[in-house]
């Protein structure tokens, strides 16, 4: 599916560089903020060192070096420690390493409490947010004409773009793994038995087996994707199909989406974790999590089928606002009836007063 670019900065085949209308503001990565850090901490600390050197050569009197010199220190030292290498905070992350035996918390990482059993397998995050796991499975790359690269990084531009316009967030998980042997290989592997002469099918066989085992220590077959939305699930949908397409133009050969326990084992790899339960860490997921005031209880349904309410659902708070400017508005409105009905009766009485006044005379 190409997008036609209507903004004349789209660039082409054999281009060396482009013009954009933007402009960049870069303030660092967390690279260059852990150098900054060190580096004005290295910088008070010698002039800490400096000052109090310069307090106790001083001509003050002894009485008067002693404590001054004693508060710059301390005075430097809380600065560098707490404010800048932020101390507290490490010390508490390192008692809660200790205290899960260095075990990663699921809970940091996992934000997913509900992956719906039916195709297209949507999981809903306690943000707020629906989600899905598409793992797109490469084409192969030799035999390609010389276009090739430019088109399929084209047609992920394109899926980008598409994204952006209709609020899909996109993200590529950076897998660095393989799960399996290479489909495309097992294609050849089933070749194989059409072959008749032996010598050229146990070569072959060789040369099949050698590739499967190279591929399987240093090529990833697939990328992986997340989709994430906010709102209609069909138009999300809508939305990602198209996307998809435009990965299929690009040098992908198909797509799946990734259930639970697909899911199961791509945590388990990312994360290097001997095991993981998605049903698990999907039913604590909002446990002493700071996200989880986005979502709100409803009901509880107890043991014998009877459901406790709690909470109101959005749409009857909704629906209550909307009651109670109604009814304020009536409120307002009877008021103002009354005010004027007051000011008609004090007009009609001071034309009647009026009127007797001029009859006396």
């Amino acid at each position: 599916m190409k997008v036609e670019d209507t903004s004349g900065m789209r660039p082409k085949l054999g281009d060396a560089n482009i013009t954009l209308p933007i402009t960049f503001d870069y303030s660092g990565g967390r690279r260059d903020k852990q150098k900054s850090i060190k580096l004005w901490s290295i910088i008070l600390g010698i002039v800490g060192f400096i000052v109090t050197l310069g307090i106790f050569f001083g001509d003050k009197e002894f009485y008067i070096k002693i404590p001054l010199g004693l508060a710059s220190i301390f005075v430097f030292s809380f600065v560098i420690r707490f404010l800048l290498l932020k101390e507290k905070e490490k010390k508490e992350e390192y008692k809660g390493i200790i205290a899960n035996d260095y075990k990663m918390d699921y809970k940091e990482f996992w934000g997913i409490y509900n992956v719906e059993d039916m195709h297209p397998y949507i999981c809903r995050f306690r943000n707020g947010k629906s989600g899905l796991y598409i793992r797109l499975n490469k084409d192969v790359i030799l035999g390609k004409y010389a276009d090739s690269e430019y088109e399929h990084y084209e047609a992920i531009a394109d899926a980008y773009n598409l994204a952006g316009a209709d609020k899909v967030q996109m993200v590529h998980i950076d897998y660095m793994d393989n799960v399996g042997s290479d489909e495309r290989l097992e294609e050849s592997f089933i070749a194989l038995e059409d072959v008749k002469n032996p010598d050229l099918k146990e070569l072959l066989t060789d040369i099949y087996s050698f590739q499967q085992s190279n591929m399987l220590h240093r090529v990833t077959t697939f990328d992986i994707y997340v989709f994430m939305w906010t709102g209609n699930d069909i138009s999300a949908w809508n939305t990602i199909s198209r996307i998809l397409n435009c990965f299929l133009e690009a040098n992908y050969r198909s797509y799946q989406i990734l259930n639970e326990r697909d899911l199961r084992e791509l945590t388990k790899i990312i994360f290097n974790l001997n095991d993981f339960s998605v049903a698990d860490a999907s039913a604590h997921a909002f446990e002493g999590a700071d996200s989880s005031k986005n979502i709100v209880p409803i009901s509880i349904e107890n043991v014998d089928g009877s459901i406790e309410i709690i909470n109101k659902t959005s749409e009857e708070k909704a629906k209550e606002r909307e009651a109670h400017i109604k009814e304020r508005k009536a409120q307002e409105e009877e008021l103002e009836r009354r005010k004027r009905e007051k000011k008609n009766k004090k007009h009609k009485s001071e034309d009647s007063n009026e009127d007797i006044y001029k009859d006396m005379f």
